[in-house]
C-alpha cells in the first residue's frame, strides 16, 4: 500500500480512538478496497481502528460460519428411567444401612428416608 492511501487511514484510527470523538465516520477508500473497521483493546483501553483493504474477489471462509444460539431449555436432560434408578438406588442403599443398624424397622424407615432425599433432589435436578 502506497504512503499517501495508508495516511488519512492512518489519521482517522487516531482520530477514532480519542474518547471524545463521537460523531459519525465517513471513510473513502480507493477503488477496489473496502473498509475494515476493527474494535481491539491496546493497554486496556478499547480502540476503534478503521483500514482500507484491498477487496477480495470470493467472500471469506470465516462468514459463513453459521452460529447456533443455545438457550436454557436446550440442555441435556434426564430421562424418567435414570430417575426411577436413581430414587430406587437411593431407597436401596438406605434400606440396606437402616437395616444393619436397627434391623427389619430400620430398613423401612432407611428405605424411605433414601427414596425421600433423592425424590427432593431429582425434584431440584429438573428445575
Amino acid at each position: 500500500m502506497r504512503l499517501r492511501l495508508m495516511l488519512p487511514a492512518a489519521v482517522l484510527t487516531v482520530v477514532c480512538g480519542s474518547p471524545v470523538f463521537a460523531a459519525p465516520v465517513v471513510v473513502s477508500c480507493a477503488p477496489g478496497q473496502r473498509a475494515v473497521v476493527r474494535d481491539t483493546f491496546v493497554q486496556g483501553e478499547s480502540v476503534t481502528r478503521v483500514e482500507c483493504v484491498r477487496a477480495q474477489t470470493e467472500t471469506p471462509r470465516a462468514s459463513r460460519i453459521r452460529y447456533v444460539t443455545r438457550y436454557a431449555d436446550d440442555r441435556p436432560r434426564r430421562s424418567w428411567g435414570k430417575s426411577a434408578l436413581i430414587i430406587g438406588g437411593s431407597a436401596g442403599s438406605g434400606a440396606g444401612i437402616g437395616g444393619l443398624v436397627r434391623g427389619r424397622k430400620g430398613a423401612l424407615i432407611g428405605a424411605a428416608l433414601g427414596g425421600g432425599a433423592a425424590s427432593i433432589y431429582e425434584g431440584a435436578r429438573r428445575r
